[in-house]
């Protein structure tokens, strides 16, 4: 053979041997169609394996030369019929088919349910997460607002999840493979207000929101403020939405709705009250605006004719009674006056003058009327004294006269009024 045919020759037998290839690759050109199905076998027992059962429906198909019956693989060269129960296989020159209960189940549309995410209160409408979901697979559903704030005093804040799902986080994530149905739950919850009168009173701790049936307790803060300067308030009670007030320092409330509690206070100032003299009542502190009496006694003087007389109230007030009346307005001060009576001491001197001028008198003219008495005219003479003596005792006598008569005329009236008194009447 020339060389030159052997190129030639290569060539053709490589594209025979890729032609042949190429064929034997490729399946029966027969139709790959499922056929009717039979109730037996079509064929002699002979031509399946001892381990054969009759299945209780099997499909030929045209597929070639062939079979594979469960982990068997037959072939018939002169038939191109492949028979094999609902859970059979089979593979051919790369390809593999599978029985009709399996291309049932692989092509028939998958189930679907519904996941239903829900609210309680149901009003709130702020779940999301809920619809339709195939069978197997996830869903995940949460709240977009975990505080809802419906009023100004009542909102509802996220609890947690109930139904299909628990848990208290605000999202979750579950398998659906039925209907299910998760509900968020939310907490009612309701404002305690809590504020003083007056205004200046202190305003007790416990203010905010409480979970709907919470008990709230509220301690006064302070039973007296202040003092200083005659002005003070002192805790009278609770009042709970504008009721009467309760008495007692600390509170229990139930917290069913929303509240407002006031700490009350009361103004109270206070009344001085002062004197010098006496004893004093009325002093001490008082509500704004109640009405206070005060009375001082009247002292008993010490000094002699002297009296001490109530003289009026001065300051905060002016009054002239002893006992009166004071408006409790603010803080007060008032100071009782005094003045002194001297009348009877002045009756008394005066009567002392009087008496002690008489009493002079009395002696004057008592004195007086003594001396009158002393100074009466003397005896007459007798005739013996009348004779004249030479004697140095006669001489002595008419001396005596001679003196007697010249002294005379000094007492010529106290004389007279002595001779006048002692002249009878008739």
């Amino acid at each position: 053979m020339s060389r030159e045919y052997l190129p030639k020759l290569t060539i053709a037998i490589l594209a025979l041997s890729l032609a042949l290839l190429f064929v034997s690759a490729q399946p029966s050109t027969v139709a790959a169609t499922y056929g009717t199905p039979h109730s037996s076998p079509p064929y002699p027992s002979s031509y399946y394996p001892s381990s054969y059962t009759t299945p209780t429906s099997y499909y030929h198909h045209h597929w070639g030369s062939g079979y594979y019956w469960g982990s068997y693989y037959y072939y018939y060269p002169y038939y191109s019929y492949y028979y094999y129960p609902s859970s059979c296989s089979y593979y051919y020159y790369g390809y593999t088919s599978y029985c009709s209960s399996y291309y049932s189940s692989y092509y028939s549309t998958p189930s679907s349910y519904t996941l239903t995410v829900a609210t309680d209160p149901s009003n709130l409408g702020t779940a999301t997460g809920g619809g339709t979901y195939t069978q197997g697979s996830s869903a995940s559903f949460s709240v977009t607002q975990t505080t809802i704030q419906v009023s100004p005093t009542t909102q509802y804040v996220f609890s947690h999840w109930s139904g299909d799902y628990t848990g208290a986080g605000s999202s979750g994530t579950v398998t659906v493979n039925g209907p299910m149905t998760i509900t968020a739950v939310y907490q009612p919850q309701y404002y305690l207000s809590v504020q003083s009168q007056p205004q200046n009173a202190p305003t007790p701790q416990g203010q905010g929101w409480f979970n709907a049936g919470d008990t709230a307790s509220l301690q006064s803060s302070a039973q007296t403020v202040g003092g200083d300067g005659g002005s003070r308030l002192i805790f009278q009670g609770w009042s709970v939405d504008g009721q009467e007030p309760q008495s007692g320092p600390s509170l229990n409330i139930v917290m069913n709705s929303a509240h407002t509690v006031t700490a009350v206070y009361g103004q109270q100032y206070y009344l001085n009250v002062q004197t010098d003299q006496g004893v004093a009542s009325g002093s001490g502190w008082y509500d704004a605006g109640s009405t206070a009496q005060i009375y001082v006694s009247t002292p008993v003087s010490t000094s002699y004719g002297v009296s001490i007389i109530f003289n009026g109230w001065q300051g905060s007030i002016q009054s002239s009674n002893q006992s009166t009346n004071v408006v409790m307005s603010g803080p007060m001060n008032v100071v009782a006056t005094w003045r002194t009576d001297s009348t009877v001491l002045y009756l008394t001197i005066a009567a002392v003058i009087v008496a002690a001028l008489l009493i002079v008198g009395g002696v004057i003219a008592f004195v007086a009327r003594g001396r009158g008495s002393t100074q009466a005219s003397p005896p007459q003479p007798t005739a013996q004294s009348n004779t004249s003596s030479t004697s140095p005792q006669g001489q002595s006598n008419t001396t005596h006269r001679t003196e007697h008569h010249r002294k005379k005329p000094e007492n010529t009236q106290d004389t007279q009024s002595a001779q006048d008194s002692e002249t009878p009447t008739s």
